[in-house]
């Protein structure tokens, strides 16, 4: 782990008549000084805070899912699952403030790098926490992040168990889900022959059918101590059947790991499967990727090898074996080898058999997904090896990959998936606020990716950081998930700027704009081009409630149809959004408004999306419940003006939705805690479109102008 080093902030200049020890005296005692005017600052304000009686204490149960709410967005939508299991874990196993490194710190996904960069200098500084409420005496961290933080932290000495943890303790966690639509879908209707015109259309029908019920299901049991984890998950989308012969363990989707971590030569060792952490992702990285979001400082990655993979996405991990080492003090080497099988469209032509494309729905509800269903395997390995000094660490990662059929390629550079092959070297450095980080990797066709990052955090209540991004047209990893406008680490140049500043104890700011371009045709554009992004927000937190006001503008270019001819045009959306939480609208209630209004301009035609809605959330002591009440209103005349609404939902279950057209939606959700070890979860909504007579299409389509959801999740923990 890389502890940054910094000064105190007031590096004298020696007197050349003033004798070394006393002047070694005067030094030790006038830091003696300081440190306790600060320890005291710090206890002073708990004992306010005490006598205050201040809500924002520890709770036993925190409220993860307003956690979630408050602090990401859409762009996040594929992290929130990691981050909500890893957030339940730290609730019950804290972090110690005295000892917890960068790497373990992030995992509080809330704070900024600079944030965190922050905690560290202070601790450095001063010496070891006392009291997480001194938390609020550090640069950068304000009440909310303070409240924030008390639930997943706790004061304990370096080495310390921890306030929750035992010897010999070992959790347990059961989790089980249900989720269902209805009207059913028309996917899920049943015809006979005599239905259809001829047998060629009854055919057609009978592999598009869904075969399964119209409900989906979960189930999850993880153990976990400070040495071993395992798990075991099993999951079914809404129209997969169950126990067909096509299924082995009567779920359509199986994952299972098993972690132990050592003292010896060998440190941990993972079987089954995980998610690769590797550099800064342009290599391989599945899983929560730090990127442009709400925090405009957020974006650098922090290298961990692999993690246990416990989660419902098909693709974006590895299954086989993953082993640790520390041959010595400060180096680390892992090797890793990997072989499964993913969803593909795969064609066959005379003397060929290539995969078309990779599909990664994850949905194998009727006979023409199944077909699809593990036709394409994949095999990986690869080794990395770090090694982590005070001022710096420094890593080489390498991955061989291959896929068989390989992937149809379109133009040069595209990915085959055949036997591809990829190293690259990784670094980390921090000096007096000054803080370097980025990879650079080659392919074996000699393609080169970089991405380079400074951040400075000296300033009290400035931060900013910039990075510099060029990936070749030709570097591809289906692994890789480097930063930048696109997945992936391919065919883009780009250069971001991001700053925070707190301007007062309860007014901050966020801004951050990154500009790019494509060196070839991308996603939606056949010809190469240029594009921006730029985000700005102002929040203001005091006693009663809390002020939001955010702009976000995004230019690039899209194809568009003129004259029946493709043609490419800049493409641009703006957004604007405006939110107050009102804390206390009455006791124990708390209310949310947020307005949002989406501006969409491309090729002289241009479109609108608005959105409001309307929260009251009620937090119940006895029983420990919480429940939340939406009505909302959204009127979006087009796809590309369309609005992405967050609404509380089941715990690792994706908590955004996407509208399109005019209409409502109102849902009503429960979380009721009573007891440590078991928790439940219900919701239950409608989405009402008044001037439609249907819904979607195709196989989704369903008849009439409401959609009804229900969701049920049990939550069981024990030691």
């Amino acid at each position: 782990m890389i502890e940054e080093q910094h000064d105190d902030g007031r590096p004298g200049m020696p007197e050349k008549n003033v004798d070394k020890e006393q002047k070694e005296n005067k030094k030790s005692r006038t830091k003696r000084r300081r440190e306790w005017r600060v320890r005291g600052k710090g206890w002073l304000v708990a004992l306010l805070i005490a006598i205050g009686g201040g809500n924002a204490m520890a709770q036993e149960v925190p409220d993860i899912e307003k956690l979630l709410e408050e602090c990401f967005g859409e762009d996040d939508a594929g992290n929130i699952e990691e981050i909500a299991s890893a957030l339940m874990y730290l609730a019950e196993h804290p972090l110690s403030l005295n000892s917890a490194s960068f790497e373990e710190l992030k995992q509080l996904a809330f704070l900024s790098d600079s944030q965190v960069d922050h905690i560290l200098k202070f601790r450095e500084r001063f010496g070891e926490f006392r009291h997480a409420n001194e938390l609020l005496l550090v640069n950068g961290l304000g009440r909310w992040e303070w409240e924030s933080m008390l639930p997943f932290v706790e004061v304990a000495s370096p080495g310390g168990a921890g306030r929750k943890a035992k010897p010999g303790w070992m959790s347990r966690e059961l989790f089980a889900r249900a989720r269902a639509n209805f009207p059913r879908q028309a996917g899920y209707e049943r015809y006979g022959r005599e239905a259809f015109a001829d047998e060629s259309a009854y055919r057609k029908y009978l592999e598009s059918r869904f075969l399964g019920p119209a409900w989906g299901t979960m189930l999850r049991y993880k153990i976990r101590n400070r040495r071993v984890q395992a798990g075991i998950t099993l999951e079914n989308d809404a129209g997969e059947g169950y126990f067909t012969r096509r299924q082995g363990t009567g779920f359509d989707f199986l994952s299972g790991h098993a972690m132990a971590r050592l003292d010896g030569f060998v440190k941990r060792v993972i079987v089954g499967d995980y998610r690769l952490r590797l550099g800064q992702g342009l290599v391989a990285w599945n899983g929560f990727s730090a990127g442009k979001s709400w925090s405009a400082l957020g974006n650098e990655k922090t290298s961990r090898g692999a993690l246990p993979y416990a989660s419902f996405d098909e693709n974006r991990f590895a299954r086989g074996i993953f082993i640790e080492t520390r041959p010595v003090e400060g180096v680390s080497a892992s090797l890793f080898l990997s072989s499964k099988r993913l969803d593909a469209r795969v064609v066959e032509g005379d003397s060929t058999r290539e995969a078309t494309s990779v599909d990664e729905s994850g949905y194998h509800r009727n006979l023409l997904e199944i077909g699809r269903r593990r036709a394409l395997k994949e095999r990986a390995g690869g080794a990395s090896v770090e090694y982590n000094h005070a001022r710096f660490r420094v890593g080489a990662h390498a991955l061989y990959y291959d896929f068989s059929p390989r992937l149809q390629a379109d133009g040069p550079g595209d990915e085959t998936g055949k036997r591809r092959l990829l190293g690259g070297v990784s670094y980390k450095s921090g000096l007096a606020g000054f803080y370097l980080f980025g990879e650079t990797a080659v392919s074996d066709n000699g393609s080169l990716a970089t991405v380079n990052g400074l951040r400075y955090t000296g300033f009290k209540s400035l931060s900013a950081v910039m990075i510099y991004r060029r990936y070749d047209k030709r570097y591809t990893s289906y692994y890789s998930n480097g930063f930048g406008e696109y997945p992936g680490a391919s065919n883009e140049e780009g250069v971001y700027t991001g700053v925070e500043a707190s301007l007062s104890s309860a007014l901050k700011a966020r801004l951050y704009h990154d500009r790019f371009r494509y060196f070839s045709p991308r996603y939606r554009a056949t010809a190469p081009g240029s594009g921006s992004e730029t985000l700005g927000e102002l929040a203001r937190r005091g006693e009663q409630g809390e002020w939001i006001a955010r702009f976000k503008r995004e230019r690039k270019p899209e194809d568009e149809r003129v004259d029946g001819a493709l043609q490419t045009a800049p493409r641009e959306r703006r957004e604007y959004r405006l939110q107050y939480n009102c804390y206390r609208f009455l006791p124990r209630l708390e209310s949310r408004t947020r307005v949002d209004y989406i501006r969409h301009a491309k090729g002289g035609r241009a479109g609108n999306g608005f959105h409001v809605y309307q929260d009251f959330l009620l937090s119940l002591d006895k029983p420990n419940a919480r429940l939340n009440f939406r009505v909302a209103y959204f009127d979006a005349d087009s796809y590309n003006a369309r609005v992405y609404s967050y609404e509380r939902t089941l715990l690792h279950a994706s908590p955004f939705s996407v509208y399109q057209g005019r209409g409502y939606r109102s849902y009503l959700y429960a979380n009721w805690n009573p007891s440590r070890s078991f928790t439940l979860y219900a919701k239950g909504g409608v989405t009402l479109y008044p001037s439609r007579a249907s819904i979607s299409s195709g196989l989704a389509r369903v008849d009439g102008n409401r959609i009804y959801d229900l969701a049920l999740q049990v939550r069981v923990k024990w030691w």
